[in-house]
């Protein structure tokens, strides 16, 4: 007799690690009760939890659902940081603290992820909320000359982090970014509380603030982190607790601070703090602007010496550019948070610019920043006059300096240093967004004089620099976080042409530099450029079809251009194709509103395609024939009968263009085209009998079967070349009943696919949309074995497969797909290699859909 295995000595019988491999499941609700089972487990029987399974749970403390990190911070405080406080209060006032937070920062040294404080200190606040809120303990720890510990640099700055971060959650609650909701209605008691806690840090941190500024001040890190802490006082404490002394001590250190530090985090920190300070509500605001006005005056005197140096002397050495660039940052720098227009500054300012224009003699440290400053003040000027009257003067000599400064950016675009030419970017892209047409809208009529509309010239510039510095295909050469950076930079580049446009500051048709790379770089920039394009559609539904086909045009030309005729066998034609593939997909909802300007595409397409003919007598097709393959990406989402109208509009867009020799040519182009608008001509009355559930037969259904027929009959054949493309007003095939709780008479306008549309041509009816009263709808008959609920199954089946396949299409590799409808053949094509006759594509012509 065979004896059985031993049993586990755990009387889970080994389930604990089932238990700790669930803390990670996809679905973070199972995640959460793992860990909270393992709570309990480690509070009633430790010892089963081997040290492998609690460091499996330690790391989900800075996961991104808080729920699933509140569990996991729970369970490590238990684990390690769960000692009788009140014992080791025996030790002195802040012995508890103390090891508290050495533990704390052990753990959160050794986790590796540095500048995520936040995150953890969320993760423990439900549960050592108290201790966190120890801000006395946590500034002596600080404030300890030579501390028992031995604190070295990695744990003050560790430690100064989970202070700040203790201060933010105590104040404003919020969790970190990326981390559960926004705001969220607060209780009274929860108010309350927070208020309590706003005054309790305040008044510990008030008079140890200058100090810890003074300690670490050659620390730009240490500064630019407690710099911070302002902003969650209660301000008013200064006055009304009598604390003046400590508010000169902080401006005094504010001001050491600016002198001393040149980095861009340390000084943005510093504008920030000295802003929160520098209120007229409160009461020692003179104060405040006093030691502000005596801050700029120092630095404004030293940048007006300095420029005359500079645009007066041949050479400036090293250390001369250094102390310039130095004091031009720190303004530009306060000039973002700080209205300093008394001081100046905008003159000296576009002088430096206009000599590094003309000359480029005057160094990038000291271009940047002058740029920047120039922008800020162009933008406190605005900011003024918005708020009052503005007399014409003023508005003149406003647009007078927008003109100028987007003048010196645009030349900026085409210096040799990239840093400059990205900052001209950034500030123009921003500049002509402010000064758009949305300035004059509302109230604001006033200012319609200092609307700016950017010329042709400097679009084109624009969108040049696009293609250098963003749609480029160099490799970034760097360690990761450069790479991270860097791909960061070119977003915030892209997201500012792509603002232009959504904006009406760039015409529609710019925005083709942009969707021609959507496939290419979807990896990069997809999120972006596909916003861009839902934007762009419902701005206008002509122009954006439009747009879509000029970017193709544009990339067809352009391979043709570069690589000749025989470039459609490659891989770069099929690239176009499924690009014409993801564009419409962007077709395949709301099929009733795209009508017309799909339509339009396929009518400017066919242009496209035979706009240049053959040489009479030639046996080769026109040289944009192979256009036609990538227009039959678009075809599936056409109706039936625009599918007819535009088989029509081709044979006489051939007619028309194509000598009587070309017209007998079977080029495999204009076959397959030909095949994608007739797909339904033969299989449709098929396809829908199987397809559609057949309609019960009630009372007087055949006669209206019969109007729906003759009524299709006319409004097939009524349908022109120059139509409007309005839906045939057809009568439904369904008895109408009256509404029924949970079982509406009519169904939601039809967004489906294109086998949607298959299905229900037979019964395609005219209904009232839920949008407006004009609009129409499908009904679907009613199966017979049990009435609507099967077809409808179905319709809701194909909308939400319809709908994944546009939100998950793009997802997948490109790859070249096969015909809708099983069309494709193997292909042979002739075309005349004489590509020198390509015409220009942005001509007016090419996007008419008149008739030819």
């Amino acid at each position: 007799m065979q004896c059985p295995p031993p049993m586990s000595d755990s009387p889970f019988g080994g389930s604990q690690g089932r238990m700790v491999s669930m803390v990670l499941d996809k679905e973070p609700d199972v995640g959460v009760e793992a860990v909270k089972l393992l709570t309990l487990i480690l509070q009633s029987m430790e010892e089963m939890l081997t040290d492998e399974d609690c460091e499996a749970v330690y790391p989900v403390v800075y996961a991104s659902n808080r729920a699933l990190a509140a569990a996991a911070g729970e369970f490590l405080y238990r684990k390690q940081f769960d000692l009788d406080w009140e014992a080791e209060k025996e030790k002195g006032r802040r012995g508890g603290s103390r090891d508290f937070f050495r533990l704390v920062l052990a753990f959160f040294i050794e986790s590796e992820l540095h500048e995520h404080a936040a995150y953890l200190v969320d993760s423990l606040w439900d549960c050592a909320a108290p201790l966190l809120k120890d801000w006395d303990g946590l500034t002596h720890l600080l404030l300890e000359e030579s501390p028992e510990e031995g604190w070295g640099d990695q744990q003050e700055n560790a430690l100064i982090e989970i202070l700040v971060s203790s201060m933010r959650q105590a104040t404003e609650g919020k969790p970190p970014v990326g981390r559960g909701p926004g705001k969220k209605v607060l209780s009274a008691r929860e108010r309350k509380a927070r208020e309590d806690d706003r005054e309790k840090l305040t008044q510990y941190l008030i008079p140890l603030l200058p100090q810890l500024l003074a300690k670490f001040s050659a620390d730009a890190e240490k500064v630019a982190l407690l710099l911070a802490a302002p902003r969650y006082f209660n301000l008013s404490l200064y006055s009304s607790g009598r604390l003046e002394k400590y508010l000169e001590q902080l401006l005094v250190q504010l001001r050491e601070v600016v002198e001393k530090h040149t980095g861009q985090e340390v000084l943005e920190a510093a504008a920030r703090a000295l802003y929160v300070l520098c209120k007229p509500e409160f009461t020692f605001y003179s104060r405040v602007d006093l030691a502000r006005s005596r801050l700029v005056d120092t630095l404004a005197d030293k940048f007006q010496q300095e420029v005359a140096e500079l645009l007066q002397a041949s050479y400036l050495d090293e250390d001369e550019v250094y102390s310039m660039a130095a004091t031009l940052k720190r303004i530009s720098i306060l000039h973002n948070a700080h209205d300093l227009t008394p001081w100046q500054l905008y003159e000296p300012c576009s002088h430096l610019l206009q000599r590094a224009v003309d000359t480029g003699e005057v160094p990038k440290q000291v271009v940047i920043p002058s740029m920047t400053c120039l922008h800020f003040s162009i933008l406190w000027e605005l900011a003024r006059v918005s708020g009052t009257v503005p007399a014409q003067k003023e508005l003149l000599a406003l647009k007078r300096k927008v003109a100028s400064f987007c003048s010196l950016c645009q030349s900026c675009l085409t210096d040799v240093d990239s840093g400059v030419q990205e900052q001209a970017f950034v500030l123009l892209s921003d500049l002509l967004l402010v000064f758009s047409p949305q300035l004059a809208r509302g109230e604001r009529e006033a200012l319609e004089l200092l609307v700016y509309r950017p010329e042709v010239a400097l679009q084109s510039q624009l969108a040049g620099f696009l293609m250098d510095h963003v749609f480029n295909h160099a490799e970034l050469v760097g360690s990761d976080e450069e790479e991270i950076e860097r791909l960061h930079q070119r977003r915030n580049l892209l997201a500012g042409f792509c603002k232009l446009i959504i904006y009406n500051v760039l015409e529609l048709s710019a925005a083709s530099d942009v969707f021609k790379h959507y496939a290419k770089f979807y990896k990069d920039y997809g999120d972006i450029i596909k916003e861009t394009l839902s934007r762009a559609r419902q701005i206008d539904r002509d122009e954006w079809a439009r747009t879509l086909l000029l970017s193709l045009q544009q990339l067809l030309t352009e391979l043709l251009l570069q690589q000749g005729p025989d470039a459609v066998f490659g891989k770069a034609f099929l690239e176009i194709r499924d690009l014409a593939r993801r564009f419409s997909l962007f077709f395949s909802l709301h099929q009733l509103h795209n009508r017309q300007a799909l339509v339009a595409l396929h009518k400017a397409g066919i242009k496209f395609a035979l706009q240049e003919p053959a040489p009479s007598g030639s046996e080769l097709g026109p040289l944009n024939l192979p256009f036609l393959e990538v227009l039959s990406e678009f075809s599936p989402r056409l109706l039936h009968p625009d599918k007819k109208l535009l088989l029509s509009y081709l044979e006489q867009t051939c007619q028309a263009r194509l000598s009587p020799q070309q017209r007998g040519k079977a080029w495999n182009e204009l076959l397959m085209y030909r095949r994608s608008l007739r797909s339904l001509d033969a299989m449709g009355s098929n396809a829908s009998q199987i397809a559609a559930p057949r309609p019960r037969r009630r009372p007087g259904s055949a006669a209206k079967r019969r109007r729906l027929d003759d009524s299709s009959e006319r409004g097939d054949s009524s349908l022109q070349l120059s139509s409007r493309l309005e839906t045939p007003m057809l009568t439904s095939t369904v008895l109408k009943r009256g509404h029924q709780p949970g079982s509406p008479a009519q169904l939601q306008e039809e967004e489906g696919s294109e086998s949607d549309f298959v299905q229900s041509q037979p019964w395609f009816s005219s209904q009232r949309s839920r949008e407006s009263p004009g609009r129409q709808q499908l009904l679907v008959p009613r199966s017979a074995s049990r009435p609507g609920l099967g077809s409808r199954m179905d319709r809701l089946s194909l909308m939400e497969e319809e709908e994944e396949e546009e939100e998950m299409v793009i997802q997948e590799e490109s790859s070249d797909e096969e015909d809708p409808q099983g069309l494709d053949m193997p292909l042979i094509r002739s075309h005349s290699p004489q590509s020198e006759q390509l015409r220009d594509l942005f001509d007016s012509t090419i996007l008419g859909i008149e008739d030819p």
